[in-house]
């Protein structure tokens, strides 16, 4: 599921996929601690206060302020090289009846990146699904 909502520089993009584990500590653990991001969103993650700092290879690195969070439901981060008003955020959502649980991302992107915003999302969803969630 995928929904757009343009705003006058970055369109927000919302993203949602479902897990294979059904334990919300799990998924918070890997959501919102530098150890669980490192697992399956960064090659390298560490975190000071609120800001976290994330590297991929040997030359890209990029730092993050924690700006919301609510255990066990969603963080919410907003890169400090983006403009104000901008976030990604990662919520976890678990179905009552069947004990599913997902994670619903929104991003916002450039309007001609919103499909590498999405294949981007998509390879680090599936990294985390090969660490077992």
């Amino acid at each position: 599921m995928a929904t757009e909502k343009s705003t006058p520089s970055k369109a927000k993009v919302v993203l949602e996929y479902e897990l294979s584990t059904q334990s919300v500590p799990m998924i918070w653990e890997a959501i919102a601690t530098a150890p669980g991001l490192n697992s399956w969103f960064a090659d390298g993650v560490s975190s000071s206060d609120r800001i976290f700092r994330f590297s991929w290879g040997k030359h890209e690195t990029r730092e993050a302020e924690l700006i919301n969070c609510r255990q066990n439901t969603y963080v919410r981060f907003h890169w400090l090289d983006e403009e104000p008003g901008t976030f990604f955020e990662i919520r976890i959502h678990k179905n009552n009846l069947t004990s599913h649980c997902s994670l619903e991302i929104t991003d916002f992107s450039d309007a001609d990146g919103i499909d590498d915003v999405r294949s981007l999302w998509d390879t680090s969803i599936d990294a985390m699904r090969r660490c077992g969630l």
